[in-house]
């Protein structure tokens, strides 16, 4: 059996290494066009904050360390750029000396990511001083930005959780911090009471939320915003967009695969695609919302491993009940941990689910 891996973060590291351990024979290969893999993509706010203190601390796996331990064959800065399904073939670049080769494959997983959307026709969008974060060089690169120009101020747009960890991680490395949150809430995935509980926490830390607030454009020293009806002019001398991410299907699409309602690429319950020889896993693969009955997308680590570990194992004959996802999600904001699972009120309420909420507050300690 040889395999072939393309994209070597969570879900495809996972693939491979699930793999080797099935089958101590398999020839397992991995392109990886970024220059790392298998990095700790949640500690990487954390690094802007001095909490991970060096880069390397983010990688916890080398492709020495995978050919020593698992035997598997790493090629990172190698994308691979077409699929011949007919003839079993991945046609790759050599990013470094741009030479193109081809190699063959019985199975393959695509585990291609997603990359963070930038706002089409946001203007200001393309300087040279907005970072989207994706990998360990989006990082230190905004890292090194922020200390070699003397950055005072950073703006933040969106509120999801890279959002508000890289704001709490600037504003403990001594920035001014301003959030731009297009809703009325960060964090979409708690409810309003529970989102104003967060909200507290980020003023009483010195950051400046804004919310309900449509950003117009960005300028070499401000972000344009429109708030409360008003145009405002908050100063920024780097600005984050943390505005979401979109599934990196190209590679699918151009090879014929079914891209599905999702956005994502289409997938059975054993994560194969409708070629019985490629599956899809992470952040590229469409799911199943178990609570919500329908496909969906969650980009986090965990579902990118359960599916990785499950189509490594579905080529070799064993099978996983699927049930799909619930959407657990967990943060910490400065002195708080908030957590959530399934559906809160509002989405219930959407799906046409009656439903009740109760607001509680249990002690945290035994009573005497």
């Amino acid at each position: 059996m040889k395999i072939v891996v393309v994209g070597g973060v969570a879900g495809g590291a996972s693939a491979a290494a699930r793999a080797r351990r099935l089958d101590e024979s398999a020839q397992i290969v991995i392109f990886e066009r970024a220059p790392h893999v298998s990095i700790s993509n949640c500690s990487m706010p954390y690094y802007l904050g001095g909490v991970v203190g060096d880069a390397d601390d983010m990688i916890m796996m080398t492709p020495a360390l995978f050919k020593s331990r698992y035997n598997i064959d790493v090629r990172t800065r190698c994308e691979v750029m077409r699929i011949d399904r007919e003839k079993k073939l991945v046609y790759v670049q050599d990013l470094d000396s741009g030479e193109e080769f081809s190699e063959t494959y019985d199975k393959l997983v695509l585990a291609t990511g997603a990359r963070p959307v930038r706002p089409r026709g946001l203007v200001g969008a393309d300087l040279p001083h907005v970072f989207t974060i994706r990998d360990i060089n989006d990082i230190t690169g905004l890292k090194a930005y922020l200390e070699r120009k003397e950055v005072r101020s950073a703006a933040i747009i969106g509120g999801g959780f890279i959002g508000a960890e890289i704001a709490e991680n600037l504003r403990r490395a001594g920035y001014e911090t301003d959030i731009l949150v297009r809703r009325n809430q960060i964090m979409k995935t708690f409810d309003p009471d529970m989102a104003a509980i967060l909200h507290k926490e980020i003023a009483d830390n010195g950051c400046r939320l804004h919310l309900s607030c449509g950003v117009i454009k960005i300028t070499p020293e401000e972000v344009i915003v429109r708030e409360r009806g008003e145009k405002v002019s908050i100063p920024a001398d780097a600005v984050i967009l943390t505005t979401g991410v979109e599934p990196e299907t190209e590679l699918a699409q151009e090879a014929g695969l079914t891209i599905g309602e999702s956005g994502a690429i289409r997938t059975d319950a054993h994560f194969r695609t409708d070629d019985p020889d490629i599956y899809a896993v992470g952040d590229a693969a469409e799911l199943f919302d178990f609570v919500a009955h329908r496909p969906g997308r969650l980009a986090l680590a965990g579902p990118a491993i359960r599916a990785a570990r499950s189509a490594a194992g579905h080529m070799y004959g064993k099978t996983t009940p699927n049930h799909g996802f619930i959407g657990s999600t967990c943060l910490r904001l400065f002195g708080l941990n908030a957590a959530a699972t399934g559906l809160n009120e509002r989405t219930a309420l959407e799906l046409g689910y009656k439903s009740d909420a109760v607001l509680i507050f249990p002690g945290d300690r035994v009573s005497i």
